[in-house]
């Protein structure tokens, strides 16, 4: 489906889930109470035993939704899952600890889109939220000056505030942490039009069990991973190397301090390097 209007513009929206009972009641209402209602809703999950599915199972008399319940091999697979039979125009991914920031987001992103026939994503600003939803601290600013050097850098994408145009492009399966950045760098690579748009899209509700929330060894090893994939200055991939060589030694010996002793030069390294190089 093409068209000139944001209301003629599907959306498929893709949630990968696994025990997310106490959070993904918000996800979905999020998306099913949006004003723009021609939206594709795809949940994948993967074999939930805390009654993930009873909660969802309120929301299937909606035909948008579609629900997968089958096993995968990570959440980047599922998402994956979604890309591959995805019927909208514009697709994203959401969550199932997220939610978003209001009833007109698609209907935004769906406008900006079909006024803009040239851009291919957008990426836009977001809350923190409290473990209970409670909106906390505006996400919002580093991602206005898109370019390679910054996305060589970090991952200042707001994944959750990000969409574009139905693609080829899938997520590296190989990673658990990082493969938003990746993927959002491959659509850099590729040519792909991302334009900032200024505006709230999406809720990020961090709690204990979050990918994002877990600073590990592995995570800083697919740091490694992505900077050098996205053409990073020779600084910049070694920094990476050494703080990944700090953490993995830590976890091997079992010293904590380490870890925060190599937090605390990475944002050390940040502020005399202007932001030029560090360890995200």
């Amino acid at each position: 489906m093409t068209g000139t209007r944001g209301d003629t513009l599907r959306v498929t929206v893709i949630t990968p889930t696994y025990n997310q009972a106490s959070y993904i009641a918000a996800c979905i209402e999020s998306v099913l109470d949006q004003t723009h209602r021609d939206i594709e809703y795809l949940i994948y999950d993967a074999l939930s035993n805390d009654g993930t599915e009873s909660v969802v199972s309120n929301y299937l008399p909606d035909p948008r939704i579609r629900y997968i319940r089958e096993c995968d091999t990570g959440q980047s697979n599922a998402i994956n899952k979604g890309f591959d039979v995805a019927t909208g125009d514009i697709v994203c991914w959401l969550n199932s600890d997220d939610f978003f920031y209001d009833n007109t987001v698609l209907e935004r992103v769906c406008a900006f889109f079909a006024s803009h026939p040239g851009t291919d994503a957008i990426t836009g600003d977001g809350w923190l939220a409290t473990v209970d939803g409670r909106l906390a601290s505006p996400l919002m600013g580093e991602q206005k000056n898109i370019n390679a050097r910054g996305m060589a850098v970090a991952d200042y994408f707001m994944q959750p505030s990000t969409f574009w145009r139905k693609n080829p492009l899938r997520l590296d399966e190989s990673l658990s942490f990082t493969f938003d950045w990746k993927f959002f760098v491959a659509l850099y690579r590729a040519g792909k039009v991302i334009s900032y748009v200024p505006g709230f899209f999406a809720v990020y509700r961090p709690h204990e069990a979050s990918k994002t929330t877990q600073d590990s060894a592995r995570r800083r090893w697919e740091v490694c991973h992505v900077v050098e994939f996205a053409g990073a200055g020779p600084m910049q991939r070694a920094w990476c190397r050494i703080i990944f060589g700090v953490y993995a030694l830590s976890e091997r010996l079992g010293l904590a301090p380490l870890k925060r002793l190599a937090w605390m030069a990475n944002a050390v390294m940040r502020r005399l390097s202007f932001g030029r190089v560090f360890s995200c």
